[in-house]
C-alpha cells in the first residue's frame, strides 16, 4: 500500500492495540537475538518507537533511527497471532525517517551509490561485469532470454553468476544474453524507505530490458523488484521475469531438464525473500531431489520458519557486526553429515559463506543453480 504519515501513524497505533502481548515473535527475531533480548530491538520494541517517534513522543535521533531498522525478513509476521503487516509499515517508517533527515548515514551511502555508480556497494560499474571474465566467450547483448544477474551476484559473487549463467545457456535452445550495461533494479531504495527514488530506478532498468522475451534472475530480490513491487506500484512492462527457481520448476514439470545425477547430502536454506515473502518454498526442495543420489536433509528452522541469515533489509550495511551474528547463528540450524548448504539468493549465499570461512567449517555453500550445473555435468 501507498503509505502517508496518517496511514503511519492509524497503523502504529493499530498495531500496538492489536498486539496481543503473546511474545510468539521474540524468539524468533534475528536482532533481537544478537542484541542480547533487549526489547528496544524487537517487533514490539520497534512498534512503539516508531508511534512514539510520529507522534512526536520521541526525541527524534540517529540512534532511534537505527533501531527503527532491522532485516525484513517477515518471521514476526509469520508467528503474529494478530495477523499484522509489520514489514510495510516497517518501510512505511523508513519512509518517514528518510521524510525527517533521520536516515542512518550508512543507508544514506547505499542509496547514494545507486545514484552516483547504478551499485549500492560504492564500486566502479565496470566491476558489475567483470563476472563475465569467468566464461569463456563473451555473451551477446541480444537475444530472447536475458541474464539479469543483478548487484550482489555480479559484485561479491561473480563465479556464481558465471556458472548460473552458464547452466541457463546450456538449458535454453537459444542465445542467452547479457546487458552492456546493467543498472541496479532499484530495490535496495525501496528497503531505505525512498518509493519515489525506487520507482525511477525500477523503471529505468526495465527500460533497458525492452525487447527481451524473458528475464531470468539468480536473485529473489530482483525479481520482487523487477516484477512484483514494480507491478504494485503502477510501474508496468511487458517483460517476463523468472527467477531461476521458478524458471527451472517450470522445465522440471514440462520434462525438459535433462538427467541430474549427484552423490552428495544437502541441505537448504530458504531465503526470506524467496520463501517468507514470495511464497516460493516447494519448487525448490523437488527440483533438488529431482536430482539421482541425491539426499536432502531439511534445516532447523525452514520453509516459513526459516530462520534469517542477516543479509537482508540493508541490516548488512547498517551494523555489519551483528549481521554477521545473525548469519553465524544460522550455521548452528545445519543437520549433522551435510556436505552442502544449498540456496537460492546471493545475499545469502555471500553471507553464509562468510560465515563458514570464519567458523572454519568443512561446508560447501552453493547457489541452486550451481548445484544443478554441478549435476547436470556429472
Amino acid at each position: 500500500m501507498a503509505y502517508t504519515l496518517e496511514n503511519l501513524k492509524k497503523d502504529s497505533s493499530k498495531f500496538i492495540d492489536y498486539c496481543k502481548q503473546c511474545g510468539f515473535c521474540t524468539p524468533v527475531c534475528p536482532v533481537l537475538k544478537v542484541s542480547d533480548y533487549v526489547e528496544t530491538y524487537g517487533p514490539r520494541g520497534r512498534l512503539l518507537q516508531i508511534r512514539g517517534l510520529v507522534f512526536n513522543e520521541l526525541r527524534p535521533s540517529k540512534g532511534l533511527g537505527s533501531r527503527v531498522y532491522c532485516t525484513l525478513c517477515g518471521f514476526c509476521e509469520v508467528k503474529c497471532i494478530a495477523a499484522l503487516k509489520l514489514t510495510d509499515l516497517y518501510i512505511a517508517s523508513r519512509d518517514y525517517l528518510t521524510s525527517s533527515g533521520l536516515t542512518p548515514e550508512e543507508i544514506k551511502l547505499v542509496t547514494a551509490s545507486i545514484n552516483n555508480n547504478n551499485n549500492p556497494y560504492n564500486v566502479d560499474p565496470s566491476i558489475k561485469t567483470m563476472w563475465l571474465d569467468y566464461l569463456p566467450e563473451k555473451p551477446p547483448t541480444k537475444g530472447k532470454v536475458v541474464y539479469w544477474a543483478g548487484c550482489t551476484s555480479a559484485i561479491r559473487g561473480p563465479e556464481t553468476s558465471a556458472n548460473a549463467y552458464n547452466l541457463i545457456k546450456s538449458l535454453t535452445n537459444s542465445d542467452v544474453a547479457v546487458l552492456d550495461s546493467e543498472p541496479c533494479c532499484g530495490w535496495p531504495l525501496y528497503l531505505a524507505g525512498d518509493v519515489d527514488g525506487y520507482k525511477s530506478q525500477v523503471g529505468k532498468a526495465l527500460k533497458v530490458l525492452e525487447g527481451f522475451d524473458v528475464v531470468i534472475t539468480t536473485c529473489p530480490a530482483c525479481t520482487r523488484s523487477l516484477r512484483d513491487k514494480a507491478r504494485e506500484l503502477g510501474v508496468v512492462s511487458n517483460v517476463r521475469v523468472y527467477h531461476v527457481v521458478e524458471w527451472l520448476y517450470q522445465l522440471m514439470r514440462e520434462g525438459k531438464l535433462p538427467k541430474l545425477e549427484l552423490n552428495e547430502v544437502v541441505t537448504y536454506h530458504d531465503p526470506c525473500e524467496l520463501g517468507r515473502h514470495m511464497k516460493i518454498i516447494k519448487e525448490p526442495r523437488e527440483i533438488i531431489r529431482s536430482i539421482q543420489g541425491i539426499k536432502l536433509i531439511e534445516i532447523r528452522g525452514n520453509q516459513l520458519e526459516s530462520n534469517c541469515c542477516g543479509g537482508g533489509g540493508l541490516y548488512l550495511a547498517l551494523d555489519p557486526d551483528k549481521s554477521s551474528n545473525i548469519a553465524l547463528n544460522r550455521l548452528d540450524d545445519i543437520p549433522k553429515g551435510v556436505k552442502v548448504l544449498v540456496t537460492a539468493c546471493p545475499s545469502c549465499e555471500v553471507q553464509l559463506s562468510s560465515a563458514v570461512r570464519s567458523k572454519g567449517l568443512e561446508l560447501e555453500v552453493l547457489d541452486i543453480s550451481e548445484l544443478i550445473l554441478r549435476a547436470f555435468n556429472k
